[in-house]
């Protein structure tokens, strides 16, 4: 039984692979636990709802390394709770807390989905205890987890300047983030004015490269599980018509359309679609 005054911990969670976890974050964000027989890899922090770390340690009591997709305010915010982590230095700038936007979004994220949740908004979201220190993450980087478990990290830009993805072999998974998503959002790295521009190129190269590795791979996970079950990959269809939408984007074929956004509805996002994948875009920059 959960003490009324200590934060939550209770969060959904399920093992889809041997030793490997899916936590949910009340709906803002999946984060995911892989463990080894000698260390244990957390793939991002999610909103910082609540006591991550204690959920994590009913996982595996081995010592942890935190790892970063990227450093949007829903991935990275329980990271303190570690000290440190590593994320592309891309990203870095980013890396901040955010307690009222928190709070905002959450419970935008809970009016949205209807839910009934085990957490208290003044309680559960709190103001980081440290900043994290924040260790480099190149392409190519591991981390050996013992037993021949070693996770390797790529560079994906689109969703952000300095977003990796994560690549397990031996459970034949790999953790994108939001680098894949069903509905990829790419507006904010289009514009080639900002420092974080990437544009449709970019995009198109950094998921080109998650079809390159697809040898390795039986599942691709992404950092929220709205399009899909917990501890279920995404779509087979969803990695080609993202890529699809790319080349009608870049030889311009495209139809762009416009709808409430998702999360706002009293705001529009133009976006381009295929089949259950679509791209949110700034048509300014196409």
């Amino acid at each position: 039984m959960q003490n009324q005054t200590e934060q939550t911990s209770l969060y959904p969670m399920v093992e889809f692979k041997e030793n490997t976890f899916e936590l949910d974050e009340f709906d803002c964000a999946s984060i995911f636990v892989l463990v080894g027989t000698e260390k244990a890899l957390v793939i991002d922090t999610g909103m910082g709802i609540g006591n991550l770390r204690r959920a994590v340690e009913r996982i595996t009591k081995k010592p942890v390394t935190v790892v970063i997709t990227h450093a949007h305010v829903d991935h990275i915010q329980n990271t303190h709770q570690w000290g440190e982590c590593y994320i592309n230095e891309l990203d870095m700038p980013m890396f901040v807390d955010d307690v009222e936007r928190r709070k905002y979004d959450a419970k935008l994220i809970a009016k949205r989905q209807g839910g009934i949740y085990a957490y208290d908004l003044d309680r559960d979201i709190t103001p980081w205890t440290c900043q994290p220190v924040l260790n480099p993450l190149v392409e190519g980087q591991s981390f050996d987890l013992g037993g021949g478990r070693i996770i390797t990290a790529y560079w994906v830009p689109g969703h952000s300047k300095g977003h990796m993805m994560f690549l397990d072999e031996q459970s034949r998974s790999l953790f994108a983030g939001d680098s894949l998503n069903n509905n990829l959002g790419v507006a904010g790295t289009m514009d080639p004015s900002k420092p974080n521009y990437v544009g449709i190129k970019g995009v198109l190269g950094g998921l080109e490269k998650m079809k390159a590795l697809e040898g390795s791979y039986d599942g691709i996970y992404n950092g929220h599980h709205d399009f899909r079950a917990l501890g279920l990959p995404l779509d087979q269809e969803v990695l080609p018509n993202a890529i699809d939408i790319c080349h009608q984007i870049l030889d311009g074929t495209c139809t762009v359309q416009q709808k409430p956004n998702p999360l706002h509805n009293d705001r529009t996002m133009n976006y381009v679609q295929k089949g259950n994948s679509w791209l949110s875009i700034n048509p300014d920059f196409i």
